[in-house]
């Protein structure tokens, strides 16, 4: 029985690159907000055990008074109703730092995208005088009343 077992799982194993296909996606695959719901959820789980070893160690020594190393196995310095209250305290960190991160790439993105709009509206559009304008009489220099500046200007 285990030499079919260890057979049937060698198999499966040296199929799945035969199986396999490549999978890339560009950056028009996803619309943006889920870009962005993606990168939260990063940003909160991937902060979660950092956020929670640091917040041991000042639950540690704001509560308790001491220093209670959180890797230590020995010793259970805290109780199971402390180890709750460093998750919870952990994990609404996290999820304050992933959704700080959302809002401030919300807000820079909006920024940019007013900078872009403001700098294209600010552009001048500058159309070359053309042979067929002369030709059609269009004079080259501007009228005597527009000549010499806003002193003689007739309105």
């Amino acid at each position: 029985m285990k030499k079919i077992v260890s057979a049937f799982l060698m198999l499966a194993l040296l199929a799945v690159p035969v199986c396999a296909k490549d999978s890339t996606y560009s950056d028009v695959a996803f619309p943006q907000w889920a870009k962005d719901v993606r990168r939260t959820e990063i940003i909160t789980f991937g902060s979660l055990p950092f956020v929670t070893l640091w917040t041991t160690v000042g639950y540690s020594l704001a509560v308790k008074g001491e220093f209670h190393s959180p890797l230590d196995k020995s010793s259970s310095g805290f109780t199971t109703g402390d180890q709750a209250r460093i998750i919870g305290i952990a994990a609404a960190t996290s999820i304050g730092l992933g959704l700080f991160d959302l809002a401030f790439t919300l807000i820079s993105r909006k920024i940019k995208a007013k900078k872009r709009r403001d700098a294209s509206a600010d552009r001048v559009q500058v159309i070359p005088f053309s042979a067929e304008r002369q030709e059609q009489g269009v004079p080259q220099s501007p009228p005597a009343y527009l000549q010499g500046g806003l002193e003689s200007a007739l309105f």
